[in-house]
């Protein structure tokens, strides 16, 4: 049977979101917030979906997102490729990436960025590694994903001196002291490759994403001053870790693992049962913060790189 590739309609996501979540078993996805994306393109970003299907049955995905910094440098980035185990000794995979690389180079892109994981993260990310290289992309950087299951949470630790928390939500008039944070904090995180939206856009996409959970999400202040935040995204059953960051004129002082364990304690207390995060290979502090919570590797993702028209380099 003939397989189609075409760009997603929004009467595809129902049939869409099972694929995801049998082939991404550590993200928190969910159909109110496809179709919230889908009903709300970004401003930002040149970002186009793709899906593959097979008579009535969606068999394939990819997200194409192109992003422009200040500078005006373009690099596109071809996201949650995935194959439905049917289809995985095919060439699918190549043919979906051939879609959404031809989608971000019309749009200016010169940088191309994808991403595999190991199997206990992404099922059939193996194979896609191989297609992966096999298109001349080369390795950039690893994360390592962990999981938690609440259950098994530490006690609290106690509060450091001088320091308050607040949740998210209390600054649903004027997050922007919040955006600062997570602006600074993201573009210091390790790896060589950062972006970030406007105010304008992250309110709109980041804030007012469905999934971003504002009361388990922490502000911690020292003596009344914004200092650190721990976000996350939340199904009401597991949450997965957006951002936990410290300026760094206030780090070592333990506030983004106290941070984090007051959100961790709270989700359990609201039903959450599993979490997930993210962390740069190099990320040292972080994954000391959650191993010491009881977070363990699941499995590492990979970051690779292809510049258009010229030799794939990695960093």
């Amino acid at each position: 049977m003939t397989i189609q590739i075409r760009p997603m309609r929004r009467s595809d996501v129902p049939l869409v979101l099972p694929l995801l979540r049998r082939s991404h078993p550590c993200r928190v996805l969910t159909e109110e917030a496809m179709l919230w994306r889908h009903d709300r393109p970004s401003t930002e970003r040149g970002e186009n979906t793709f899906v593959a299907l097979e008579g009535g049955s969606v068999v394939g995905f990819v997200r194409s997102v192109l992003l422009t910094d200040d500078a005006g440098s373009t690099r596109g980035m071809s996201v949650l490729t995935t194959v439905d185990d049917s289809h995985r000794d095919t060439d699918l995979a190549d043919h979906l990436l051939d879609v959404s690389e031809k989608d971000l180079v019309s749009q200016g892109a010169e940088v191309l960025r994808t991403f595999t994981s190991e199997e206990a993260v992404q099922v059939g990310g193996e194979a896609l590694r191989r297609v992966v290289l096999g298109r001349g992309y080369v390795l950039a950087e690893t994360h390592r994903i962990l999981g938690l299951e609440l259950d098994s949470l530490p006690d609290l630790p106690t509060a450091p001196a001088g320091v308050e928390l607040r949740p998210f939500s209390d600054y649903a008039d004027d997050p922007r002291p919040i955006y600062e944070i997570d602006r600074l904090t993201t573009l210091d995180e390790p790896g060589g490759d950062h972006w970030f939206p406007s105010y304008g856009e992250w309110r709109a996409n980041v804030w007012g994403h469905p999934l971003t959970a504002l009361d388990l999400c922490l502000l911690v202040l020292v003596e009344g001053t914004p200092a650190a935040i721990t976000c996350y995204a939340s199904d009401g059953t597991r949450m997965e870790s957006s951002m936990t960051g410290t300026l760094r004129e206030y780090r070592g002082r333990g506030l983004a693992g106290y941070a984090k364990a007051v959100a961790l304690h709270r989700a359990r207390e609201r039903g959450v049962t599993h979490a997930y995060t993210g962390n740069h290979a190099d990320n040292r502090p972080m994954l000391t913060i959650n191993e010491r919570l009881g977070y363990r590797t699941a499995g590492t993702e990979g970051e690779y790189v292809k510049r258009i028209g010229g030799r794939a380099t990695g960093g």
